[in-house]
Parts: structure tokens; sequence; C-alpha cells
């Protein structure tokens, strides 16, 4: 066994990238299925005009990142929320927060826990404020 690691050990560098990529691509494909499903389930909830309060741009060894603060009125009080979309370049994640700043969204809330909000990808899309492709 020590022999058969001896020749192996010039490789570990080059199969410890091709992991990382290989999981870094799994925590991907599994981030956006989990967004997919939430997303589904959540087309169907009622709906409240929301208003954007902050848009930070972060940025960290694992990506770059937008989180999104935003408030809206359900059921006769304001809640809060919180929107993440991730981005593979850092100008794309700037140009997002720049123009979603400030901007009304349509707010989607679970109707039995109001403060359970998801900001669709495809009504960001229908108000021009995320382009995709």
């Amino acid at each position: 066994m020590k022999d058969l690691w001896h020749h192996l050990a010039p490789f570990a560098g080059t199969f410890h990238y091709l992991i990382a990529a290989v999981v870094g691509a799994f925590v991907v494909a599994v981030r956006k299925y989990v967004q997919r499903v939430r997303e589904n389930r959540a087309a169907m909830w009622p709906s409240a005009d929301g208003q954007v309060q902050t848009a930070a741009v972060k940025k960290s060894q694992y990506g770059t990142w937008v989180e999104v603060s935003y408030r809206y009125y359900a059921q006769q009080q304001y809640r809060y929320g919180k929107y993440r979309r991730h981005f593979a370049r850092k100008a794309a994640a700037e140009a997002f927060a720049t123009a979603i700043r400030g901007h009304s969204v349509q707010v989607r809330y679970r109707d039995d826990n109001p403060s359970e909000s998801v900001l669709l990808e495809q009504d960001l899309q229908m108000t021009g404020l995320l382009q995709t492709g």
C-alpha cells in the first residue's frame, strides 16, 4: 500500500483540483435544484408589492452573490425578507445590485405563514431587473 501511495503522490494535487471542481459543480447543481423546487412551490402563493431596501455584492473564495433585503406588507403587517442570487462574474453581480436597489418587486408569501417569502426569478425577469442568458 505504501508503494502505491508513493506512485500516486505526485498526482495528488491534480486529483485535489479535480475533486474540488466536481464537488463545486455538485453544490451548484443542488443549489439550483433547491431554488427551483422552492420557486415552483411558491408560484401559487399570494403576492404582495415589495420594496428593495438593500442590495449588497458579497464575494468569497466560493463565488460572488448579491444579497437583497426587501420589505413587503402582508396580512396587515410589514414583513421583511432576503433573496440571494449567485453570479459567475462580479461585474454581473454589481450590475444586478445596481439595477434592483430601491425598486419595487413582486413578493410571494405563504398564506399560513406570511413571514416566509420568496422572490421568483420569473417575476424579476418580467420586470427587467434580472437578465438571463
